[in-house]
């Protein structure tokens, strides 16, 4: 299907103190944004506390330490510091491909039900948008994004695919082997971008990055965000890897100083603080774990995920549903805009958030009977 809509306005989940208000609630959990209920690393917090008295003083242009600390953490791929650029958020990098690949006489390929941003910035960008099906085949690869059908849709205009891989918002992933089948069939002239914003949760189930395949594809992107399991959402850092010859031409149309003092020093804490990512995969899978059996005992289908968060099916109810957990002090991600108004995203809480959710869904499901 061919699109070409006016730009849209991305509308993100509602936050805790909307709910209180409307509803005249105290205790309201937000389980809508994907967000790390831990909280930021204490070794990153301490760092931004002591940044504060340099406010007064632009920060990196190149965000150079950050970009030695992520080289570091992939030193084994024969990658360079000339191979990253830091964004003000894994978007920031996005925008970079639309504004530099993308115009009124170009396509852009992507999957339905993929994440919303994708066709923002290519709308900003007037170009064609194309979407690909998705896999409607019930099985470990339901509602993953059907190479098959994207390779159909690639046209001699087709100028930048975007794959999220985990998908948002459903979660599901691509096998490196079939990413790479898919690259080596269709021409080298089009930018493909990778999305591994929630990568490191997927690393937990066994996934493996496409990160391997830069050394073998010029015409690969890969984005990555430290608002998922770094908990950094709030300061808007994130970065990409890609050819020296594609980061130099971000480098000349990014703004200046467009990563703050305080998101660099965070987000190089963060890195090195392998206690805190493991404790925050650790309660993640037992989360998920946990709402998979109560999802089974209610009933309830779900997509399988790799991720933070799970995509939960509840049919013609699903927005009346999300209105009534609402009212109970429970956000969830309606998926109306995604396409999908039969779902509901619920990200992966603390125990005692999932379990006031599992809580609050069962007293919304019986007052349905």
């Amino acid at each position: 299907m061919a699109k070409k809509t006016s730009t849209s306005t991305y509308q993100p989940g509602r936050n805790i103190e909307d709910i209180q208000k409307t509803y005249g609630l105290k205790n309201v959990i937000k389980l809508a944004s994907n967000e790390n209920p831990l909280g930021p690393s204490k070794k990153a917090i301490s760092a931004a506390n002591k940044m504060i008295s340099s406010m007064n003083r632009y920060p990196d242009s190149q965000s150079s330490h950050l970009k030695q600390a992520i080289n570091k953490l992939i030193s084994k791929r024969n990658i360079s510091t000339d191979n990253i650029i830091i964004g003000n958020g894994s978007n920031e990098i996005l925008e970079l491909v639309a504004r530099k690949y993308l115009n009124n006489n170009s396509e852009v390929l992507f999957c339905k039900h993929s994440f919303l941003v994708y066709k923002i910035i290519s709308n900003t960008m007037n170009a064609k948008i194309i979407e690909s099906k998705i896999i409607t085949k019930k099985g470990k690869d339901f509602m993953g994004i059907d190479l098959e059908s994207m390779r159909s849709k690639i046209t001699k205009k087709t100028k930048v695919i975007f794959i999220a891989n985990p998908g948002n918002p459903t979660g599901t992933v691509l096998s490196i082997n079939k990413i790479e089948k898919f690259v080596k069939t269709i021409s080298k002239k089009i930018i493909i971008v990778i999305d591994e914003a929630y990568y490191e949760y997927a690393s937990y189930y066994g996934f493996k990055s496409s990160i391997s395949l830069l050394n073998k594809y010029n015409n690969i992107i890969i984005t990555r965000s430290f608002s998922k399991i770094h908990a950094l959402a709030g300061v808007r850092v994130g970065y990409g890897l890609a050819s020296k010859e594609i980061i130099s031409n971000f480098n000349k149309i990014r703004q200046p100083f467009n990563v703050n003092y305080v998101a660099q020093t965070m987000a190089m804490e963060s890195l090195s603080d392998e206690k805190y990512l493991k404790k925050s995969l650790e309660l993640n899978n037992i989360g998920m774990q946990f709402l998979k059996l109560e999802f089974k005992k209610l009933g309830i289908s779900y997509i399988d995920s790799y991720t933070n968060f799970m995509t939960v099916y509840l049919g013609n109810n699903a927005q009346l549903i999300y209105e009534m957990l609402l009212s109970e002090g429970v956000i969830l991600r309606p998926l109306d805009n995604y396409g999908l108004p039969s779902y509901l995203r619920v990200t992966i809480g603390t125990k005692d958030e999932n379990v006031m959710f599992i809580k609050k869904l069962k007293k919304s499901l019986k007052r349905l009977k």
